[in-house]
């Protein structure tokens, strides 16, 4: 069927159910570590890179993906991305031992990887322009809500049944979306067949690899960590003056050229770090300073991210009618708000209260995280759409890793100082919780200057 006589809206609902299957599966572990330790006899540190090594691998696919999406058409792209996936998970499902298991969750990575910049350069072509801002908020979504509902199900699933029942339910999803994908997805990238160049893959897949997994490390081994920071950070270098000699480069920054787009991704940036970070300390907090089971704290959390889910939507729909220009600053300045007041709560707070500042602060992300998002891609011009896409999400790959590291880095240095100073272990968690909160509201500072920058150069 010709794409002009196919309902985008019907496209992009594949494209969201598939990616949000895939982002699902970045968490679906989350719950499960422990158990996986136990039964495979692994130690913790080793059992982590279930989910350290899937970052590590979707991180580096991502500027992959803006090279094969010009060079292979939409159609294999996406189902090939969601049969690694597939492979991975039948793999995962069967592994024996913990290296085959964590050699098969490798192979679901880089299919995640892939299919978030698949699923948003798609939209950007199907889509009219007048209606972009609500299909880039439903990709938001897919991509919010997948994570947030992995530690929830999967959590259910581990308890009631074994734990690797939540890779039978991750099959069935997935052949549900390669169905769809078959069905409904059309080629619709223009394909340039750029040349590949294999030093270039090279340098960001050893750059990113390394400066990631700097991140990772840096709080618990600070030489170590360091050490990869630095290395990752002077081979990115090369790589970016590489990509300026190219004639077709393997990632184009020309889009950092435009003011509106860098304070965009910027944007994300932080919004993402933010967003991020919470599903971290947020559980730990609820378990450890008010005795919360596991289960129940993901229930707990699970309003914000569902309101949240629909308040994206709304901002979509706003952004199409009426800008970015009041919705930005507002967005960042409500959830900033938030922050600090969550911040000053301890283990004698009401849960209904920190509750319900959660659900405020998911509020505040939904009106800025998609729309700082579209506003930056709207800037570009549509042959440089895969390499901002690319971009943007390699961007939302390193907040997250950074993220978890750094906040959970400030939690456990503060926590280690309240238990030397003689407080009890909820009063100590509560501390090293108050002082990570109390970090993210002051990047929700830089988010209002750059929202109202950001606005000031739109009008």
């Amino acid at each position: 069927m010709n794409q002009k006589q196919r309902n985008p809206w019907i496209v992009i609902g594949v494209l969201v159910f598939s990616a949000l299957v895939a982002t699902f599966n970045e968490t679906i572990l989350n719950v499960a570590l422990r158990i996986i330790s136990q039964d495979m006899k692994i130690s913790m540190a080793n059992v982590q890179w279930l989910i350290t090594g899937y970052m590590l691998v979707t991180s580096v696919m991502v500027p992959v993906t803006a090279f094969l999406y010009q060079s292979i058409p939409t159609k294999k792209l996406f189902l090939g991305a969601m049969m690694i996936i597939l492979i991975g998970t039948v793999g995962c499902l069967l592994a024996p031992s913990f290296p085959v298991l964590l050699l098969f969750r490798m192979i679901q990575a880089i299919g995640t990887g892939m299919m978030i910049p698949i699923m948003m350069n798609t939209v950007l072509i199907v889509v009219p322009k007048t209606q972009i801002g609500t299909a880039m908020a439903l990709c938001v979504c897919g991509i919010t809500l997948g994570p947030a509902f992995g530690p929830t199900i999967s959590g259910i699933l581990v308890q009631f049944f074994y734990w690797k029942s939540v890779f039978v339910l991750l099959l069935i999803l997935l052949v549900i979306g390669i169905i769809c994908g078959a069905v409904f997805v059309d080629d619709v990238a223009p394909l340039s067949k750029p040349h590949l160049d294999i030093f270039s893959v090279i340098l960001s897949t050893a750059g990113l690899a390394t400066f990631l997994y700097g991140i990772s490390i840096v709080m618990s081994q600070l030489t170590t960590g360091l050490i990869c920071l630095v290395a990752g950070i002077i081979i990115l270098a090369i790589f970016v003056i590489r990509q300026g000699h190219l004639k077709e480069p393997l990632l184009n920054f020309k889009p950092f050229s435009n003011m509106k787009f860098t304070l965009g991704v910027a944007m994300v940036f932080i919004a993402m770090l933010i967003n991020f970070s919470l599903n971290v300390v947020m559980p730990s907090f609820l378990q450890g300073a008010f005795g919360v089971a596991s289960m129940a704290s993901a229930l707990l959390l699970l309003p914000g991210v569902l309101l949240n889910a629909a308040s994206t939507n709304i901002s979509g729909k706003i952004l199409d009618k009426h800008g970015v220009n009041l919705m930005l600053p507002a967005g960042f300045a409500v959830f900033s708000a938030a922050l600090l007041i969550l911040s000053r709560c301890n283990e004698n707070s009401s849960l209904i209260f920190i509750v319900v500042i959660h659900i405020i602060i998911y509020q505040g992300l939904a009106f800025s995280m998609s729309p700082a998002q579209t506003s930056a891609l709207a800037t570009l011009t549509p042959d440089l759409n895969s390499h901002g896409v690319a971009i943007v999400n390699t961007f939302m790959q390193i907040a997250a890793s950074v993220g978890s590291s750094l906040f959970g880095g400030i939690e456990s240095v503060r926590q280690a100082t309240a238990l030397a100073n003689g407080k009890t272990q909820a009063a100590a968690i509560a501390y090293g919780f108050s002082g990570t909160i109390l970090a993210a509201f002051l990047m929700g500072i830089i988010g209002i200057i750059l929202a109202f920058t950001f606005a000031k150069k739109s009008n």
